[in-house]
């Protein structure tokens, strides 16, 4: 990477596979190493939620129950670098410090209770009451 600072992009899919198309440029360029542990931290090598790292989300402006969740996707093709002026207060090593943090420990993805209806999530098989029946 030749700029200074570092471009995240990252997707909103809803379960009718609308999307939202978000992203945010963090101060320092990252290194192919702080990409590998960034992924290895994602939910099944995917999901995650931004703002459990400090990343804004950006979703639809309804919230519709039947199709929206928190998760969010993000792959090795997601960091490229650039000259732009960071748009978050975050640094690359501040990011990489966020995921190591949380890594294996998303949760259900629904900060607590699985109260909303997982027929929309995707990390659905990962979404269980405890009584050990899917929701």
């Amino acid at each position: 990477m030749s700029g200074k600072n570092t471009k995240v992009s990252y997707l909103y899919r809803d379960a009718d596979n609308y999307k939202v198309h978000n992203e945010a440029v963090l101060a320092g360029e990252i290194s192919e190493e702080q990409i590998e542990e960034i992924i290895a931290s994602l939910n099944l090598g995917e999901y995650f939620i931004p703002g459990m790292v400090g990343l804004p989300a950006e979703r639809f402006s309804t919230y519709d129950p039947e199709v929206d969740h928190d998760w969010f996707e993000l792959g090795y093709e997601s960091f490229e670098s650039t000259e732009q002026r960071p748009t978050v207060p975050m640094s690359v090593g501040e990011l990489v410090d966020a995921f190591r943090s949380i890594r294996g420990d998303w949760g259900d993805g629904h900060d607590g209770e699985c109260s909303q209806n997982c027929e929309s999530c995707p990390m659905v098989r990962e979404c269980i009451r405890k009584d050990g029946e899917e929701d």
